[in-house]
């Protein structure tokens, strides 16, 4: 099965699309109609925009969730063929994605994380281009523009403003002019949107935007299943660790700083899951992009192929696991 996954065939996106289908089968039957947070004011103007299009219905908005999540995997696997960061092209990175949006149903709620993963994944693409440009004004400050309206649906996605600086610092020479470029980026969202609430009239929403919190779970149940995806995310991530650490220092140097990135985006996605209040939905979905390409190097070791057979039929039994432990 896993041949299926590691060609470049457009029949294998048709077999995920039904994969996609299949794994949140039971997100579907159980849909969730979402919702905004007084602080997600800009999250609550897209909503409301979707109402007139979806209505009241859950199941039509949890269904547009699990096909977003699907465009998400094919541009998570595009991103990583155009800028090389695997050996050979296939379409393990989307596989991962669409596994890890299916092990949790709060992965498959319409949510402002999924609309900020739309932007991150605008973001990891400049940066990774970045690097190919002399003058790369242009790719910075649409790097700094992406940023700030994620941090205006999720106001824990504002860390990412740090992680933009400081991949930009290992991705390219410092440069004082490329990094006001950046901030101006990054200024001018906000400076739009003050904009538009002054002249309607509603610059007291801005007062209610900073908002934190702690997304853990506070009670671990069932405890069967928080601890068999935990403990089968852990033996996930040790595998890829060591393909990475047995091809990576093969690898040219560009690759092995696209791969720092991507791992620094993963850290900074981790910080943002965790300081994302409770009541926002699917909070963790933030950390599926960079988590999905990591863990998609499990299933690409050059020299043993039976490490990869191994690791994807683990994989396949850790979906099972979750579809029948899932907690609805």
């Amino acid at each position: 099965m896993l041949h299926l996954v590691r060609n470049n065939s457009p029949y294998t996106a048709i077999l995920l699309f039904l994969l996609t289908l299949t794994l949140h089968l039971q997100a579907l039957t159980h849909a969730v109609l979402p919702h905004a947070e007084a602080s997600q004011f800009f999250y609550g103007w897209l909503l409301h925009g979707l109402s007139y299009i979806f209505g009241k219905s859950a199941f039509a908005y949890t269904l547009f969730s699990v096909l977003l999540l699907f465009v998400q995997a094919l541009i998570i696997n595009r991103l990583a063929i155009r800028h090389r960061l695997f050996m050979h092209q296939h379409y393990l990175p989307a596989f991962c994605f669409i596994v890890l949006s299916s092990l949790n149903p709060a992965l498959s709620v319409f949510g402002a994380p999924l609309i900020c993963n739309f932007l991150l994944l605008g973001v990891m693409h400049l940066l990774l281009a970045s690097r190919n440009h002399q003058n790369a004004n242009k790719q910075i400050f649409n790097l700094g523009f992406l940023i700030m309206p994620a941090a205006l649906l999720e106001f824990p996605a504002v860390v990412f403003v740090l992680y933009a600086f400081v991949a930009l610092l290992i991705i390219r020479p410092f440069s004082f002019r490329e990094w006001m470029v950046m901030l101006l980026g990054l200024v001018m969202p906000l400076y739009i949107l003050v904009v538009i609430l002054f002249c309607t009239d509603k610059l007291q929403l801005l007062h209610l935007w900073p908002e934190l919190g702690v997304s853990l779970p506070r009670q671990l149940k069932p405890a069967e299943y928080y601890l068999g995806v935990a403990g089968g995310l852990i033996v996930w991530l040790c595998i890829c660790v060591y393909n990475m650490q047995s091809q990576l220092p093969k690898a040219p140097i560009f690759i092995r700083r696209s791969w720092i990135v991507v791992t620094l985006l993963l850290f900074f996605s981790l910080i943002a899951a965790c300081f994302t209040a409770p009541s926002v939905q699917g909070g963790w979905m933030i950390c599926l992009p960079a988590l999905s390409l990591i863990l998609a190097q499990a299933f690409s070791h050059e020299r043993n192929k039976k490490v990869n057979r191994i690791s994807f039929y683990f994989v396949l039994a850790l979906v099972i696991f979750a579809q029948i432990f899932l907690p609805l």
